[in-house]
């Protein structure tokens, strides 16, 4: 067990699950060139397929999800025309002013070949829904001649390993089989191979827009609006008070991106632009469990004691990293010495900026409050707990309680 999605797949959990987005507030953007991996140029201007001059323009393939009406939002804050393709499933009722090209990424492509045909042109597109190389690709040859520049959202879940601290872009990627690959034409049959997946379709990409193309690697994209409960358990946490669990000695790093800061910096590097390949996570080592928990006690008001009980217990008494105690994977586990310590000097050089847990809490907690209660009013007491325990995620409070009276009495 090598990859940190292996991990996430042993303790029962998916990397996949997506929510809706919040506003963004925009920031002035950092400018200036960046080193980028496999000999592209970070200065190279897009392609003959870029829009003409003018007001520039972007094509998002999704842009309705949890990640990418940030992208939409950061993009027009910034002067962008914004076009968006996807089947008008999702949050259809979001953007309304925005062009929408409906359609479906598996089996209808009529509307991007219908557009490309009338002379359209985007100087950026930005995919988010990248897990199968045949349906990033499919896209690609339609839209080669119409873009100058396809920004590929991809994981850090790409690299092979996480047992070495401070390892960059160029560290090796994780593989699947051929036979096993030929067999994954869909996002619902990646499961384990998850990273393996990503990184062939970052090659497929590269490959078919040589030097145009831009791979951004993210973490576990956290804040406002995300319903996968992979975070927001500490900030819910601890605004509910009482004895919490906080998990080992304190001292495993960890490595999250602001769904907000993540689309602020897709932006950024079509607006360079940035070509290459960029870790998008706060700083290696910066962030430990302990930050974690004592932001998540401070945001919810002082009112939770944290209670730090050893890796060893927890394990005994059925606690399990990532799962129960979200975004925490001890470096203690085989194969994962670098966990939440992954490079990220070129993104940072490029633009990225991550701001602090007190804002990510805030954010996440107003969503949980304000969403909760409209959920509430519009569909029942039932649904809205039902709802909140989605958001919240991690440990039961039953469950936890059950563990600190074990803790208590423990001998010793």
């Amino acid at each position: 067990m090598n990859t940190r999605r292996e991990f996430i797949v042993q303790v029962g959990t998916t990397a996949m699950g997506a929510a809706l987005i919040p506003a963004s507030m925009a920031r002035a953007l950092a400018q200036g060139a960046a080193p980028v991996a496999g000999g592209a140029k970070p200065d190279a201007k897009p392609g003959a397929g870029a829009a003409p001059s003018g007001k520039r323009s972007l094509l998002i393939l999704g842009g309705t999800g949890f990640l990418g009406p940030q992208v939409v939002r950061h993009a027009r804050d910034r002067g962008y025309e914004v076009t968006l393709f996807n089947r008008g499933k999702t949050a259809p009722d979001l953007f309304p002013e925005v062009e929408h090209i409906e359609g479906d990424r598996y089996s209808d492509l009529d509307g991007l070949k219908k557009a490309v045909a009338d002379g359209r042109k985007w100087d950026c597109v930005v995919d988010t829904f990248t897990y199968v190389p045949k349906t990033v690709t499919d896209a690609m040859d339609i839209l080669l001649p119409a873009m100058g520049q396809f920004i590929v959202v991809s994981t850090i879940s790409v690299y092979a390993s996480n047992d070495e601290p401070n390892a960059n872009e160029d560290a090796k990627l994780a593989e699947v089989a051929d036979d096993i690959a030929a067999g994954i034409d869909t996002h619902e049959k990646v499961g384990q191979h998850y990273g393996a997946m990503k990184a062939r379709v970052e090659k497929a990409a590269m490959e078919r827009f040589p030097g145009k193309v831009t791979i951004i690697r993210p973490g576990l994209i956290v804040g406002p609006r995300d319903t996968t409960g992979r975070y927001s358990y500490w900030p819910v946490r601890g605004s509910e008070g009482g004895r919490m669990i906080a998990p080992g000695t304190g001292d495993d790093f960890i490595q999250i991106v602001d769904v907000r800061d993540l689309g602020e910096f897709t932006v950024h590097c079509a607006e360079v632009p940035h070509f290459g390949v960029f870790n998008a996570v706060n700083p290696a080592g910066t962030r430990t469990i302990r930050d974690v928990v004592d932001a998540a006690v401070r945001s919810g008001g002082d009112k939770a004691q944290p209670v730090w009980i050893s890796e060893e217990f927890l394990k005994q008494n059925g606690v399990s990293a990532w799962q129960h105690m979200p975004a925490w994977v001890p470096k203690s586990a085989d194969g994962y010495a670098g966990i939440g310590q992954t490079n990220t000097d070129r993104a940072v050089k490029a633009g990225l900026k991550t701001r602090d847990l007190a804002d990510v809490n805030a954010a996440i907690l107003e969503y949980y409050r304000v969403r909760g209660a409209e959920i509430e009013a519009e569909k029942g007491a039932e649904f809205a707990a039902q709802w909140r325990r989605r958001i919240r995620g991690g440990l039961a409070p039953e469950k936890e309680k059950e563990v600190l009276t074990a803790w208590d009495s423990r001998d010793g």
